[in-house]
């Protein structure tokens, strides 16, 4: 009897020495995932005082690679009451029905995309560039990304959005992006 004691008294230290050690670890996890998802029906929303929008998103079907496209989003961030620069670290993905992730694209084809998609003028800024060069004036700080997703999820996909001080909550909008031609 004695030593079956022993050996729960030796498994209920392990687990505890486990817990302590793998403490700052699963904090850690939970303030880097988007745990708490908050999913909007309108292309709008808003996420601890920051209002989020899809103000363009545009998407092209190359001939030379029909299963793949190239997707253009201008997004949206506006605040009247904290400033955006506290919004920083942004994570932002686009999500299908079956819960994959396309992040964007941070090397030269997503400018070439950015280039071709946006309108004449575009910043070509990421999230984190635009909020912290955010206007003065309140209006809204617009950041453009470009994707390279599969062509036959155009039609199934979400905008899934968090900062840093937002985790682990995160917003889902619908995303649908007009289909446009490639150039001739």
């Amino acid at each position: 009897m004695k030593t079956l004691g022993l050996i729960a008294a030796t498994l209920l230290f392990l687990a505890l020495s486990v817990l302590v050690v793998a403490w700052p670890d699963l904090e850690t996890l939970r303030q880097n995932r988007n745990w708490n998802v908050t999913q909007s029906d309108q292309p709008k929303g808003e996420l601890r005082g920051v209002r989020v929008f899809v103000d363009q998103a545009r998407a092209m079907i190359m001939p030379v690679a029909p299963d793949r496209a190239i997707v253009y989003l201008r997004l949206g961030l506006q605040s009247d009451g904290p400033p955006l620069r506290d919004w920083l670290s942004c994570d932002i993905g686009l999500i299908d029905g079956a819960g994959r992730r396309w992040l964007p694209l941070a090397n030269m084809a997503g400018t070439q995309i950015v280039k071709v998609l946006g309108d004449a003028g575009a910043s070509g800024r990421n999230c984190d560039q635009s909020l912290s060069l955010a206007p003065e004036d309140g209006g809204p700080s617009f950041s453009e990304l470009a994707f390279l997703i599969p062509s036959d999820l155009l039609d199934q996909l979400r905008l899934e959005i968090s900062a840093m001080k937002t985790r682990p909550e995160a917003l889902s909008l619908p995303f649908r992006p007009a289909l446009t031609l490639p150039p001739a």
